[in-house]
């Protein structure tokens, strides 16, 4: 189905760049407990790729710190492959979500900001922050609340819209001019 709205998207002569997006803990095997393994299955499964759309909670792949997360993070997916780059969604959450991920306002600021540097190294096209508020768990039903938890806290503001330490940082970030 991708493949094909690809190819219908090419035979109206669009300029739009063609992506998907792929979990980057999964390319790096954290997910499954396993080695790097890149994107090179992406590479076969979707040929027309223009740019890769990048999903990435580094915090769901073990890294306790962001400081931890390596500094070629994002450029090692592209290697050999002339493709840009886009976090389209992805973060690190302000408080602990369970007894193994831990962290902080201070900890995500300082993420929003890694984040931005691993970007840098990779010369990424862009980053958005899908989540702007944190979730407010109680709107939703049990069991879909628990399984919202370890995405609960990544919004820059808390659920009554007050500001947390990555929003400054955040602005700081947009703020730089995008030189392509």
């Amino acid at each position: 189905m991708t493949n094909d709205a690809a190819t219908e998207r090419r035979a109206d002569a669009t300029t739009a760049r063609l992506m998907i997006s792929v979990q980057v803990e999964v390319a790096w095997g954290k997910l499954q407990g396993g080695p790097y393994v890149g994107i090179a299955q992406d590479r076969t499964d979707f040929p027309f790729l223009d740019a890769l759309g990048l999903s990435s909670y580094p915090y769901l792949g073990g890294y306790a710190d962001p400081d931890d997360v390596p500094d070629d993070y994002y450029s090692r997916l592209v290697t050999g492959n002339q493709l840009s780059e886009v976090v389209l969604e992805g973060g690190w959450p302000s408080r602990n979500v369970s007894a193994q991920i831990t962290s902080s306002p201070g900890e995500q600021a300082r993420y929003i900001a890694r984040q931005a540097e691993l970007l840098d190294k990779a010369g990424a096209a862009g980053v958005l922050q899908i989540t702007f508020t944190d979730l407010a768990i109680s709107a939703f039903p049990p069991p879909t609340n628990t399984g919202l938890i370890p995405f609960a806290y990544l919004g820059l503001v808390d659920t009554v819209l007050a500001p947390k330490p990555a929003l400054t940082t955040w602005d700081s970030v947009f703020a730089v001019r995008y030189r392509p």
